[in-house]
């Protein structure tokens, strides 16, 4: 399936052949996986001191104490990553049982401990059933255990079937199975450039290989190379592709935000062609300085805040140009939960893809 990759989407050979898988990825039998690196163990032990509650439930400090799926999501899979098998059960038994509702192998984006019902909206936020679906791909691999494969399939199979799209030749990830396409919205589709986790997708081929996942990269890749707004060229955190050009969708802040802050991100993980992170390189020159959200629309720069956002342009930084992670960076900082998340990952990321940044 792959190798199709290499020969289809509108990036040309280079950009798309970089986000071929450098490691193992199949999920089966697995061969005796490495323990975490130390700096791995060290960060993932405090992050899950800090969010993870005892029911496996991963609080948003930094959003009134809720949790989500994408939070659920990104825990499991630091959970596989710091080789912690119960801790990933805690948070997948509480996924499942808290968000699980829909009954469509989806799950609900939301789950406010202080409201009745506690989760009152059940659509789903498909970056984060793409992150538990990954994160049990992963598990099963890990842990040879193939009942996390066949779970990792059935969110697959239904992120495929509900919340994908062919629009303007391109094959498209929606944001949720609800809400964002043409029928519901006036500028729709409406898409979410962040909710690409291009590093996922591999082990999702894996895992429902009857699906068409090369079409799905290379929609979200070509996007990126069009969908470029104000001076630094960026994307926007939502998407509009209706009636004509693509442009910051209505009813969001037409800026390169905190969503879109994990395009370059995840790109960089994937090994992307350094082509498409040019603009986040002339950005970011000094990958030591606080990274901002950039709107489009005259607006001043808005710094994102801690120091774990930092995290993205440094490993930006390790990724094109060998540039070792910064000393503070690998150590724990008491920080909200998605800079410290964004800390974790690029470490993770690090060890995972460039082990000499570390």
């Amino acid at each position: 399936m792959w190798r199709a990759l290499l020969l289809s989407g509108a990036l040309g050979l280079a950009a798309i052949a970089g986000l071929l898988p450098k490691g193992p990825t199949a999920v089966g039998p697995a061969a005796a996986a490495a323990p975490p690196a130390p700096v791995v163990a060290a960060l993932w032990a405090d992050w899950r001191g800090r969010f993870v509650r005892e029911d496996g439930r991963v609080v948003d400090d930094g959003n009134r104490g809720i949790s989500h799926s994408e939070g659920q999501g990104y825990g499991m899979l630091l959970a596989v990553r710091g080789d912690d098998r119960a801790t990933f059960d805690r948070l997948w038994t509480f996924t499942r049982g808290a968000l699980g509702l829909r009954g469509d192998g989806l799950f609900a984006w939301r789950y406010d401990p202080a409201a009745t019902p506690r989760v009152a909206d059940t659509n789903d936020a498909t970056d984060g059933d793409i992150l538990i679906a990954w994160a049990l791909a992963e598990a099963a691999r890990r842990w040879d255990a193939p009942d996390y494969a066949a779970d990792a399939a059935v969110i697959a199979r239904a992120v495929q079937s509900l919340a994908v799209i062919d629009h303007g030749g391109r094959r498209l990830l929606l944001p949720a199975a609800v809400g964002f396409a043409a029928a519901d919205r006036r500028d729709g589709p409406v898409v979410n450039p962040s909710y690409w986790v291009f590093p996922a997708f591999p082990a999702l081929a894996e895992v429902a290989p009857e699906y068409a996942w090369d079409r799905l990269v290379a929609g979200g890749l070509d996007l990126l190379a069009v969908a470029r707004f104000g001076e630094a060229r960026l994307p926007p955190d939502w998407l509009a592709l209706g009636g004509g050009a693509p442009r910051p969708a209505a009813g969001f802040p037409a800026e390169f935000g905190w969503n879109a802050l994990r395009v370059p991100f995840y790109l960089a993980w994937a090994g992307g062609d350094a082509r498409l992170l040019e603009p986040w390189r002339a950005l970011w020159k000094d990958p030591d300085a606080d990274p901002h959200a950039i709107p489009f629309d005259g607006r001043a720069p808005v710094r994102f805040g801690e120091g774990g956002y930092r995290a993205v342009p440094a490993f930006l930084a390790c990724a094109l140009d060998g540039r070792p992670l910064p000393a503070d960076l690998k150590a724990p900082a008491h920080e909200p939960y998605y800079p410290a998340t964004l800390r974790l990952l690029a470490v993770v990321a690090a060890a995972e893809r460039y082990p000499a940044c570390l």
